[in-house]
């Protein structure tokens, strides 16, 4: 069995001759078993890639660090103390098991009634809490490995094998905003709170992880990823085959999207956030207040504040991974991607600061956000802009900061 396949789980035991013995068997149950030999050391593991873990093993007679003598109550109060902090931070479970060597009933009182969760068959059936070592080994392989087959992650990872293994390659966060939307839609009752106002933004962040992949083959031109950061709607527009004129190219056979792409990247764009990139953590439980109350706004004003909308989004985005990746693998040739880019002659708008309504504004298309009412009546060049999404003056277009302009002369 490659090791790919075993499930992953987290394993506290000091004794080496377990430790070596030990995970033998379990691989002929589908488990590796990865041991620390403390919980410091365990608690490390857990909290560095918590998706990892599908379950987790303790050694009731094991220690909380490196150099303490074992103390089972000790050990098991604050390890499940923690476990149960985790579980509740990553809103996401992994069911603990207690191992022991004998009939060591004097641990159960430290064993919390967690367990029961997932565990209560096994107390009705042996009248314990935990599992012997010497009698009880077997029986507690196959049931992680039952719980885990039944478990939503797991079953979502096998559901969505071929675009779980693309979004691993993306980013751990994207990947996991987006594994939690499948599982909320196929197993509801394991994300009873879900939200979808947290993932608009992760979703247009993640796009731009997508976009990133071209810039090994050269697909999309070199400075539409300045300084590590992608301008989103450049990219978009240079993709689909319009011109991207505020980086100054087009694409020279009128874009490589299909039009269901297009589409589906139009939408994940739009209903996003457009001051949000994906250099930022992206995570959706990392809003602030503030955030999610500007987001709830923005939905608001949208009318996308739905769960169906959220989910077939989710699955749009996948379909947009697989097609890129698919496109990638045939057009790898970075000279012939480099050939395609058509450079634009440009020249910057310019205009005339006005005041209407308490709105400072270029024209017809561009609302000014300035400090300095000097500016007021000066002729000047835009240097960058943004589209508007202020409803209060959608009668612009577009957005431009202070910085972004250039005085040419007074008028």
């Amino acid at each position: 069995m490659n090791d790919n396949d075993l499930i992953q789980v987290l394993w506290v035991e000091d004794d080496p001759k377990v430790t070596k013995t030990y995970p033998l068997k379990a691989e002929t149950f589908g488990l590796e078993l990865v041991a620390s030999s403390c919980w410091d050391d365990a608690k490390a593991k857990l909290e560095g890639d918590y998706n990892r873990w599908a379950a987790i093993i303790l050694d009731a007679k094991c220690k909380q660090h490196r150099d303490s003598a074992d103390n089972a109550v000790r050990f098991l109060g604050e390890a499940l103390k923690d476990i149960a902090s985790l579980s509740k931070e990553k809103k996401r479970i992994i069911p603990w098991y207690v191992l022991t060597g004998g009939a060591e009933s004097e641990v159960s009182d430290s064993i919390t009634d967690d367990r029961m969760k997932w565990d209560a068959d096994w107390t009705d059936l042996s009248k314990k809490k935990y599992y012997s070592k010497d009698t009880d080994t077997e029986a507690l392989y196959s049931r992680i490995r039952d719980h885990a087959n039944k478990s939503p992650r797991i079953q979502i990872q096998e559901m969505y094998r071929k675009n779980y293994e693309q979004l691993l390659l993306l980013n751990k966060d994207v990947c996991e905003d987006i594994l939690t939307i499948l599982e909320a839609i196929h197993f509801p009752d394991s994300h009873p709170d879900f939200t979808p106002r947290l993932y608009y933004n992760p979703l247009r962040k993640a796009l731009e992880y997508v976009f990133r992949l071209t810039q090994p083959v050269s697909i999309i031109p070199d400075v539409f990823f300045k300084d590590g950061i992608v301008n989103l709607n450049q990219c978009f527009m240079f993709l689909i085959g319009r011109e991207a004129e505020k980086l100054g190219y087009k694409h020279r056979d009128g874009g490589i999207t299909p039009r269901h792409i297009q589409d589906m990247m139009s939408l994940i764009i739009n209903l996003g956030n457009a001051n949000s990139h994906s250099f930022v953590p992206s995570h959706a439980t990392e809003l602030s207040e503030e955030e999610i109350q500007l987001f709830d706004n923005h939905i608001k004003t949208i009318g996308g504040n739905s769960k169906l909308l959220i989910f077939s989004i989710a699955l749009q985005f996948c379909e947009i991974l697989q097609w890129m990746n698919s496109y990638i693998v045939k057009n790898s040739d970075k000279d012939k991607n480099r050939e395609l880019w058509v450079p634009l002659k440009q020249s910057l708008p310019e205009g005339i600061i006005e005041k209407d309504d308490g709105v400072f504004h270029i024209g017809e298309d561009y609302s000014v956000l300035i400090k300095n009412e000097e500016l007021l009546g000066k002729k000047v060049q835009i240097i960058n802009y943004s589209p508007n999404r202020n409803p209060r003056i959608k009668k612009y277009k577009f957005f431009v900061r202070e910085q972004d302009l250039k005085v040419l002369n007074e008028v």
